[in-house]
This record gives C-alpha cells, sequence and structure tokens, in this order.
C-alpha cells in the first residue's frame, strides 16, 4: 500500500476520536467547575468562587449549544 495512502486512512481514523474527546471535555468541564466552586466555598473564598460559578455556567452554555440542545 502507498505511503501516502495509508497516512490519510490513519488521519481519517483519529477525526472521530478527536471529536468524542472534544465533546467529552465539554461534558465535564461544568461539573469540574462546580468542585472547583465548592472548594473556594469552603475555604471562605467567596471571589473565586463566583469567578468559578460564572466560567461553570459559561461552559454549560456552551457545551449545550455544541450538542445542539440551544
Amino acid at each position: 500500500m502507498n505511503k501516502f495512502v495509508l497516512q490519510v486512512f490513519l488521519f481519517l481514523a483519529f477525526v472521530p476520536l478527536a471529536v468524542l474527546i472534544g465533546y467529552g471535555i465539554l461534558v465535564i468541564a461544568p461539573i469540574f467547575c462546580c468542585f472547583l466552586a465548592i472548594n473556594s466555598y469552603k475555604l471562605n473564598n467567596f471571589k473565586e468562587m463566583y469567578v468559578w460559578m460564572a466560567f461553570g455556567g459559561l461552559s454549560f452554555i456552551l457545551a449545550l449549544y455544541m450538542l445542539g440542545i440551544l
């Protein structure tokens, strides 16, 4: 088999894997931000808590949009 053709097929095989990992990160990001906000609340660091809550809300809206719900 031609080396170039093999490289094209290998590249095309990794495209669905990259999409799957990207969507996985989109789904996990709001949950991760939620845990960081809870940790900031336990340490009485309210400014950081609000930053993580805002970032989590933004990533949640982005995840809903990218998944086609919004």
